[in-house]
């Protein structure tokens, strides 16, 4: 992003300083400078699409393409008037992970990915994988789309899931199924099937509470949105192994609500 923002300030005052020094007049000063924001803009535009190209041809497990991929939603942040505050960085596992959390906004899996700043892969909603850019990268970076109006194709989603979290794929989840409410933004309930996801892989549960996001749309374009992401310290398998997901998921909801109503990190607590 920084380079981004160099090549349109480099850009804009050398055209600026070429017409003063050469022409001398304003309206050819005005007119350089114009010109030299056009043609920087779609300097930009284009290296955004070829960004895109690359991730869009590489694989999950491609460090490169994936610190493209921050860059580009770092980017969408930005256009979207996004201040994104993450506490808690210190409690991101080592070991392979899946993340839950409250979901209030479409943007939510993007702030996640740059809170995290990890390689990382996500259950999302099926509609997205129909969308020509997004397909792509989704089938690259092994994003599983999910079908919520279909339980049979749901529990395959879920299936395919696991096996990718047992081969190291860290993902992201919402477990309230989708945006339920805009309204207030503790979870809405929770599908219990959602947390096998980690309990059949024997992965770390890392809980977050996201604060803010509800109000990106009321917002955009007119205001800044500031969302905090709190993560709170992860549940390794030896406190959940011998408890069932629907214990696991009123643990984690509890964790995450307290964090959304207190802005804190929650304790966690045995599931005995």
């Amino acid at each position: 992003m920084s380079v981004i923002i160099f090549i349109l300030a480099f850009t804009a005052l050398f055209s600026y300083l070429w017409s003063l020094l050469a022409l001398g007049s304003l309206w050819y000063i005005i007119l350089y400078v114009f010109l030299g924001f056009i043609s920087s803009l779609i300097f930009v535009i284009l290296l955004v699409f070829l960004f895109i190209f690359i991730v869009g041809k590489t694989r999950y497990d491609n460090k490169i393409s994936h610190r493209i991929l921050y860059q580009l939603l770092n980017f969408v942040r930005i256009i979207l008037r996004i201040k994104l505050e993450v506490v808690g960085k210190e409690n991101i596992p080592n070991e392979t992970f899946v993340v839950y959390g409250n979901h209030k906004s479409n943007c939510d899996v993007i702030l996640v990915y740059l809170a995290y700043k990890k390689v990382m892969s996500a259950v999302a909603k099926k509609e997205l994988a129909s969308i020509p850019i997004l397909k792509n990268i989704m089938k690259n970076f092994e994003v599983v789309p999910l079908d919520r109006e279909n339980e049979r194709e749901g529990v395959k989603a879920i299936l395919r899931a696991i096996k990718l979290v047992k081969g190291g794929y860290n993902m992201i989840i919402f477990p309230e199924g989708g945006v339920k409410t805009r309204e207030y933004e503790t979870m809405v309930g929770f599908k219990a099937g959602s947390f096998k996801l980690a309990t059949k892989a024997q992965a770390v549960v890392s809980p977050i509470s996201i604060i803010g996001s509800s109000k990106i749309s009321k917002n955009y374009p007119w205001h800044k949105t500031k969302v905090k992401i709190i993560i709170h310290k992860p549940i390794p398998k030896e406190v959940y192994e011998k408890e069932n997901t629907f214990n696991l998921g009123e643990e984690v909801q509890e964790i995450i609500d307290n964090g959304v109503r207190t802005g804190q990190i929650g304790e966690v607590k045995s599931c005995e």
